[in-house]
């Protein structure tokens, strides 16, 4: 029965790897909105010349560019305005207007984003790109309005590794070892069921952690977040684990975003599209280009088989999907027609005992089950 609920749920939990095959801030100005001025300010944890800091220098200049100059977007990165969660609480107040921020650190606000702290829930960023952006997940975005503030889509954090002082190739080396996480009760249970001891540590205390043996790994973040934080320093082993995806949505003071007019609302959207795509593109150009450079500055990186480590948190699914308040069946709810979806399988363990034809067998029947008790 276990088994079966696991290939359930790692079938299930795909809903955001489902890819369809088918087809705030002051504002001066005038009551009207035409003469009317905005000044705006944007917030991005991530250093200065990081994708989210370069997207979102992207998106002022559209905004001021399409908006005749009557909308100014000052982008402050670096987490010079604070925390993510004092930033955060900033957008929730109004006294910041736009801020890119990571669902993991959304996840301490509203449980909505805690189904992206799920392990191996995507294969790779372009699959969890494609899935993020058509409305299975817009569910996640909408129940941010709940706690003042408005979605607005999905950028990214990236591909999750781990960065340690010692190599790590397989589970038996990440035992034991005092692994950084994020505040997030799910991927501390994440790197429990590794082997690893999580260590919460902020943002900025990573470094110095490792450096003095608080820490003997940095994880919860991406490769590219390695190299512009530095931490491949004092971390050089880069194991390539790819045991989770971040998404970082682009988010709106609720506030602000209420106060505007649909036309300005359309305008932030549009603009918000295009800074998107161009921030996905910055990401895997400073990927290539950190990897690299990295490499030739002695850090090692290590690829592994995902086969034992998807393996060992399936616990995770079982804690957490479901009763755990991870609602898989009101996410599929929200997938819009033609329900024509390719379904990841990515249960490694399985394939290797039952062969892909009958684990696909297998997981399709379970599914069919699935939906009819939840009448989806």
């Amino acid at each position: 029965m276990k088994k079966k609920l696991t290939c359930l749920l790692l079938a299930m939990a795909m809903v955001f790897s489902l890819t369809a095959c088918g087809s705030g801030g002051d504002s001066s100005g005038g009551e009207s909105a035409e003469g009317q001025t905005y000044e705006w300010t944007a917030s991005s944890g991530l250093a200065v010349g990081s994708s989210w800091d370069l997207g979102l220098l992207k998106f002022a200049e559209l905004l001021n560019e399409r908006s005749n100059g009557a909308i100014t977007l000052t982008v402050h990165s670096g987490a010079t305005l604070g925390s993510a969660k004092e930033t955060l609480e900033g957008v929730q107040m109004g006294s910041i207007d736009f801020i890119v921020e990571s669902s993991a650190s959304l996840s301490n606000f509203t449980d909505a984003m805690s189904v992206f702290d799920l392990p191996y829930l995507f294969p790779d960023a372009a699959t969890a790109r494609k899935a993020l952006s058509g409305e299975a997940a817009q569910g996640q975005l909408d129940a941010l309005e709940s706690i003042g503030m408005k979605g607005i889509n999905y950028w990214e954090n990236g591909i999750y590794a781990i960065g340690a002082v010692k190599p790590v190739k397989n589970l038996a080396d990440l035992k034991g070892m005092r692994v950084r996480s994020i505040d997030s009760p799910l991927q501390a249970d994440v790197y429990s069921a590794l082997g690893a001891m999580p260590v919460v540590l902020a943002w900025g205390d990573i470094y110095t952690s490792i450096q003095t043996g608080v820490a003997d790994a940095v994880s919860s973040t991406a490769v590219t977040n390695m190299y512009t934080q530095n931490f491949y320093e004092v971390a050089p082993y880069i194991t390539l684990s790819n045991h989770g995806y971040s998404p970082a949505p682009l988010i709106c003071s609720k506030s602000l975003w209420d106060s505007l007019s649909e036309d300005i609302q359309q305008l932030v959207m549009e603009c918000a599209e295009e800074a998107r795509e161009y921030h996905y593109q910055i990401c895997d150009e400073q990927l290539a280009e950190y990897m690299a450079e990295m490499e030739a500055n002695g850090a090692e990186f290590i690829e592994i088989d995902q086969t034992e480590w998807e393996a060992a948190v399936q616990p995770v699914y079982e804690k957490y999907v479901g009763e755990g308040g991870i609602d898989l069946a009101g996410m599929l709810k929200n997938i819009p027609d033609p329900p024509y979806y390719s379904i990841e399988l990515p249960n490694a363990a399985e394939v290797a005992i039952r062969g892909k034809l009958e684990h696909a067998r297998r997981c399709l029947e379970t599914a069919k089950t699935f939906f009819a008790a939840h009448q989806i």
